[in-house]
C-alpha cells in the first residue's frame, strides 16, 4: 500500500507507463500562396508572420486594418515528426488536439484522418493506420474564418441577425456563423483580427486498453456536516470490446481514498465515485477573497488495466456550496424576487468586474500576466470576475489561479450579443463544446454560475437587430440552443453550480416566462446590466436600483506612456484621426468631453502633446469618480428596499477589468497591466469597510457599508483595526432590511439569530479648498447592526453654515471613524469641481524615496503646500502600482509606497516617478 505522503512521486513514476506521448508543439511551417514562415504552436499566422519580420506590430496604428488580407486568406500548418516501432505497436494511437482555430482539415502522411468545426472543442483522431515507423508529415489546412462564414450565410434560408458589426467597431462580419471567439472579429473595445492556428495543445497518445480523458468532481454537504465528493472519470478505451481493471481515487493530503473494478462497454465509458468523507479528515472550506481560506486539494485518480499498466490524472479541488437565492421578497409576491448568493452558507456581495481576453493573440498570454491581472483585482478586494460570453472559455491556467485567489466566476458561455444558427451541424457542434468544456471546468471552486450567453435575451426582446420583424423565429431559435441544448446539457452534466439562460436576465422570473421575458432587464428581479452616458455620472439619482448589477461601466483613455509605443507623433492628439479610429464605440470620444465638462473644466495647456496628456488624466478621473458612484450605490442598497420594491442589491461587477489592446475602453487595467485610476478607486469602494456619503435632495446621508460586521474595533499604538466574526462563524448575517427584523414577511429565507451589533464614531470634518486646517468637525456615535446603514443624515446647508463655510463650492468632506490613515476614510465634495471655488495649484515634491524591507518595495514621502485633488503618480517605465493614487492630498505630507513588478534600483525608480493634480491642467 503506498501512503499519501509517497502520491507525488506515485504520480510521476506512473507517467508514460501505459501511454506513448509525442507532443508536436513547437516548430511549425505556417504557409499561405507564396508566403511559407517558421511558426510556433500553440500559436496563429499572424504571431508567426511577426516573428519572422513579415508584418510588424499589429497594433501599432490601424494595422489591424492594414493587415486585414492576412485574416482572409487561408493558412496551413506542416511539420514532420518520428515514430517509433515500438509506438506502433500499441493497439491504439490518437492525435489529440485541445484546440483548432477554426475550421481545418487535418492530414497524417497526404491522408484525412478528421476535421474541425469548433474552436472550442477537443478533437481525438484514430491516426495509427496513417502512421509509419519514422518520419511522418502532418497538415492542418485552415480555411479563413472570414470566407467561411460568407459560405455559410450564403446557404441559410434566413438572416442570422446581426449580419454585421457596426462600422465603427472596424470590423468583420458574421462572427456568430462561426464558433470562434467572437470578439476576433472586432468589438467596441478590441480589434478584428480574425485568427488561425493551432491555439491550444497537439500531441500524438498511444495506449494499450484505456486512457482517462477527464475527471470531474462536485461537493455537497451531508446532513450530519461532513462532506460528500462525487468523481466521474471519462475514459476512452481501444475498441467496443470491455475492458477490465481499477480504479482508484485519492484525496490529497488526507487519508481518504476508494477504488473499484470496472468494466467499461463502449469506447467512451465513464465510472462515478461517490465518497462521504469522514470528519477525521478535518476538510477545510474553500472560501472567495476577503471571507477567509482558498483551501485546496490534490484529487488523484489512478487506472491500472488487466495488464498492469497504468495511466493517472490529477484535478485540485475545494470544498464548498453555492446557491442562487431567489426568493419572493414579500408575501404576495408583487415586489419581486431577491438574487444574491450564498457561499457555503454565507450570503456573499459580489464585488469585481468583467473578463475579456488578454489579448488578440492568445499564445502570447502568459501565466505572468493572467496571475497579474487577477493579482490586481484581487488586491482592490474583488471577490468575482464575469467571463464573459464574447471572448473563450479561458485557459486552465485562468481557473487555477482565480482558484488560489479566491477570486469567484460567472461563466459565460460563448455565445454574445447577437442571434444564432440553429441547423443540425451548428446544433451538433454546440453540443461537443458544452460536454467538453464543462468537463474541462467543473471541478473549479471558483466557478460559482453558468450563463447561457452574454445579452442574447434583452437582444431579442428590445429588437437590438431587427429580430422584431420575425420574433417566433427568432424566439424559437434562442430556445433551442439556450433551452433545448445548452441548458439540457449542463443539467445533465453539472448540478453543482446554478444555471442562467443569459446575463442579464430576470433568473427564475425569466423561467416562468417560457425562457423569454416581457422584460429581461426588470431591477426587481436577477442581474441587470446598466450603461448611461452623457448623465451626471457622479450622481447615484440617474442609477437604477437592482438586485444586482453584473455590467456597468464608462470609457477613459489609457496613459499616454501605453499609447506611445502605437500612435505616431502626429497622432497624439485628442481629436486626430487614429485617435478617432482607435475608439471603437460610436461618438466615445465626444461622449467622454461632454461627460467631463459637467464635472471639471477642461485642459488649455497649448502644447498639443501636454494637453493629451491632460485630456487623458482628465478621462480617467470621470472614469473613476463614475465607477465609485456607481459601485456604492449598489453597495448602499443591498439590505433594503424603496417604496417600489427596488433594493436588496448585491453584486456589483463593472465593465471591464482589462484592456485586449492600447485603446480607450472602459477596462480600469491598460493592456500589459498599469493601474489606470479606476482600479485604484476601487481598492476603496470594494473595501470589506466603506464610508459612503451621498445626497438625497439638501440632505448629506452617510452610511457604512461592511461585508460583514465586526467584533469590536481597537486602537493600538495609533493603529485602527476591526476585529471581525471568525469567517466560520456558522450564523451568517441577514441581507434583508432591519426593519422587517423579528416580524419577517413569510417568504424571507433567513439565518437563525439576529444581526450582530458595533457600536462607533464616525468623525466628520469640513475643509475649505484652500487650507489644510479643518473648519470644524462633528463626532457621530453609531449603532450598526445590519452590514448597510445610514448613520448620519442632516442638511447640508445648515453643516455649511455651522461651519462658516462661505458656500458649498468653497468646501469638502473628510469623513472617517478611527484613525484618518489606517482606518475606513473616504472624502466627498460639495459641488463639482468645475464649480469648486479657492482651488490652487499645488507644488507636490517627491523625496525620500527608500527600499523597504520587502523585494521590490519602496517607500517614499509626498508634500505640498496646497490641498490638491486627483493625485496622479506614475512610474514612467517601470511596471508595479502605487499604495494609493489619484486621492484627494488635505493634508501637508504623506507616506506612500511602490510596489515595482519588476527588478529596479532607487536611482531608476527616482528618475522614472512623476507627480501632478487637477490645478496642473490649467495654464
Amino acid at each position: 500500500m503506498v501512503t499519501v505522503l509517497l502520491l507525488p512521486l506515485l504520480l510521476l513514476a506512473a507517467e508514460g507507463m501505459a501511454t506513448n506521448t509525442i507532443s508536436l508543439n513547437g516548430q511549425w511551417i505556417v504557409s499561405s500562396g507564396d508566403i511559407s514562415v517558421p511558426g510556433t504552436v500553440p500559436g496563429s499566422m499572424y504571431t508567426a508572420l511577426i516573428a519572422s519580420g513579415r508584418i510588424g506590430d499589429p497594433y501599432f496604428r490601424m494595422n489591424d486594418k492594414e493587415y486585414g488580407w492576412i485574416g482572409d486568406r487561408d493558412w496551413a500548418y506542416t511539420r514532420t515528426f518520428q515514430v517509433t516501432a515500438d509506438t506502433l505497436a500499441y493497439p491504439r494511437v490518437v492525435l489529440v488536439c485541445e484546440g483548432f482555430d477554426t475550421v481545418a482539415t487535418v492530414t497524417v502522411n497526404n491522408q484525412t484522418v478528421g476535421t474541425s468545426m469548433n474552436m472550442f472543442v477537443r478533437y481525438v483522431y484514430d491516426i495509427k493506420q496513417a502512421l509509419v515507423v519514422g518520419q511522418n508529415s502532418i497538415t492542418v489546412q485552415f480555411q479563413s474564418a472570414t470566407g467561411y462564414v460568407k459560405q455559410v450565410a450564403s446557404s441559410l434560408p434566413y438572416d442570422i441577425l446581426p449580419t454585421c458589426v457596426p462600422p465603427q467597431y472596424h470590423g468583420a462580419c458574421g462572427a456568430n456563423l462561426i464558433r470562434k471567439t467572437q470578439c476576433s472579429f472586432s468589438w467596441d473595445w478590441g480589434p478584428s483580427f480574425p485568427t488561425q492556428g493551432i491555439w491550444r495543445d497537439i500531441y500524438i497518445q498511444a495506449y494499450n486498453t484505456a486512457v482517462i480523458r477527464d475527471v470531474t468532481s462536485e461537493t455537497s454537504k451531508n446532513a450530519d456536516g461532513t462532506w460528500h465528493l462525487k468523481v466521474d472519470i471519462f475514459m476512452e478505451t481501444i475498441a467496443q470490446l470491455p475492458v477490465h481493471g481499477q480504479l482508484e481515487v485519492k484525496l490529497y493530503p488526507t487519508s481518504v481514498t476508494s477504488s473499484k473494478q470496472v468494466n467499461l462497454v463502449k469506447q467512451n465509458d465513464s465510472v462515478s465515485f461517490n465518497i462521504n468523507i469522514p470528519k477525521s479528515a478535518a476538510i477545510d472550506e474553500w472560501w472567495p477573497n476577503g471571507y477567509g481560506n482558498q483551501s485546496l486539494y490534490d484529487l488523484y485518480v489512478f487506472y491500472t488495466d488487466s495488464l498492469g499498466t497504468m495511466n493517472n490524472k490529477k484535478i485540485r479541488i475545494g470544498f464548498r456550496t453555492v446557491e442562487l437565492v431567489q426568493d419572493y421578497v414579500s408575501v404576495n409576491k408583487s415586489l419581486g424576487r431577491t438574487f444574491y448568493f450564498r457561499i457555503n452558507g454565507r450570503p456573499i456581495f459580489l464585488k469585481g468586474s468583467n473578463w475579456i481576453p488578454a489579448d488578440s493573440f492568445l499564445e502570447r498570454v502568459t501565466r505572468d500576466r493572467v496571475y497579474n491581472y487577477l493579482k490586481s483585482a484581487a488586491d482592490v478586494h474583488m471577490n468575482t470576475l464575469r467571463v464573459w460570453g464574447g471572448g473563450i472559455y479561458e485557459m486552465d491556467i485562468f481557473y487555477e489561479i482565480a482558484d488560489e485567489l479566491g477570486i469567484m466566476l460567472w461563466q459565460d458561455f460563448m455565445f454574445a450579443c447577437a442571434m444564432y444558427p440553429t441547423h443540425p451541424a451548428f446544433i451538433d457542434s454546440v453540443k461537443q463544446e458544452v460536454t467538453y468544456q464543462v468537463r474541462r471546468m467543473k471541478h473549479h471552486p471558483s466557478i460559482i454560475v453558468l450563463s447561457g450567453n452574454n445579452e442574447n435575451e434583452k437582444a431579442l426582446v428590445q429588437d437590438w437587430y431587427g429580430t422584431g420583424v420575425n420574433f417566433t423565429l427568432y424566439k424559437a431559435d434562442y430556445l433551442k440552443l439556450y433551452i433545448d441544448t445548452v441548458r439540457s446539457i449542463v443539467m445533465a452534466e453539472d448540478t453543482s453550480r446554478p444555471f442562467l439562460a443569459s446575463s442579464p436576465s430576470n433568473g427564475v422570473e425569466t423561467q416562468a416566462e417560457g425562457w423569454v421575458a416581457n422584460a429581461p432587464y426588470d431591477t426587481h428581479y436577477g442581474d441587470i446590466h446598466e450603461y448611461k452616458y452623457l448623465t451626471p455620472f457622479y450622481d447615484p439619482s440617474v442609477l437604477r436600483i437592482p438586485r444586482m448589477c453584473s455590467e456597468y461601466g464608462l470609457q477613459s483613455y489609457p496613459s499616454l506612456e501605453g499609447l506611445e509605443p502605437v500612435y505616431n507623433d502626429t497622432d497624439v492628439d485628442y481629436w486626430s484621426d487614429l485617435n478617432d479610429y482607435r475608439n471603437h464605440h460610436p461618438f466615445g470620444n465626444v461622449e467622454m468631453m461632454a461627460e467631463a465638462i459637467q464635472y471639471v473644466n477642461l485642459p488649455n495647456c497649448p502644447d498639443r502633446k501636454q494637453r493629451f496628456s491632460d485630456l487623458i488624466y482628465v478621462t480617467q478621473i470621470d472614469h473613476a469618480v463614475g465607477m465609485r458612484t456607481w459601485s456604492e450605490h449598489y453597495r448602499r442598497w443591498q439590505n433594503r428596499l424603496d417604496s417600489d420594491g427596488q433594493g436588496n442589491t448585491m453584486g456589483a461587477l463593472y465593465w471591464m477589468l482589462a484592456d485586449i489592446w492600447q485603446a480607450p475602453t472602459w477596462a480600469s487595467i491598460e493592456y500589459g497591466g498599469k493601474w489606470k485610476m479606476l482600479h485604484y478607486y476601487a481598492a476603496n469602494f470594494f473595501a470589506p469597510t466603506i464610508i459612503s456619503p451621498t445626497m438625497d435632495g439638501d440632505f448629506l446621508d452617510v452610511y457604512i457599508v461592511m461585508d460583514e460586521l465586526p467584533v469590536k474595533e481597537t486602537r493600538q499604538d495609533d493603529t485602527y483595526q476591526l476585529i471581525f466574526k471568525p469567517k466560520t462563524n456558522p450564523r451568517p448575517f441577514s441581507i434583508f432590511d432591519l426593519n422587517t427584523w423579528g416580524n419577517p414577511p413569510a417568504s424571507h429565507t433567513r439565518a437563525t439569530g439576529p444581526p450582530s451589533e458595533f457600536d462607533g464614531t464616525l468623525y466628520i470634518e469640513m475643509y475649505s479648498w484652500n487650507s489644510f486646517t479643518a473648519l470644524k468637525s462633528w463626532s457621530v456615535p453609531f449603532t450598526m447592526n445590519t452590514t448597510a446603514q445610514s448613520v448620519f443624515r442632516a442638511d447640508i446647508d445648515t453643516m455649511v453654515q455651522s461651519a462658516q463655510c462661505t458656500r458649498r463650492s468653497t468646501c469638502f468632506l473628510v469623513l472617517h471613524f478611527g484613525d484618518r490613515v489606517a482606518g475606513p476614510s473616504t472624502w466627498y465634495t460639495l459641488s463639482t469641481f468645475s464649480g469648486a471655488q479657492g482651488l490652487e495649484k499645488a507644488k507636490l515634491q517627491i523625496s525620500n524615496l527608500r527600499a523597504s524591507t520587502v523585494q521590490n518595495q519602496f517607500t517614499f514621502t509626498l508634500t505640498s503646500d496646497k490641498i490638491a485633488p486627483f493625485v496622479w503618480l506614475e512610474a514612467i517605465g517601470v511596471k508595479g502600482r502605487f499604495s494609493d493614487n489619484g486621492f484627494l492630498m488635505y493634508q501637508p505630507n504623506m507616506t506612500l509606497t511602490y510596489l515595482a513588478w519588476e527588478a529596479v534600483d532607487v536611482n531608476k525608480l527616482t528618475a522614472a516617478l512623476t507627480v501632478k493634480s487637477l490645478m496642473d491642467v490649467y495654464y
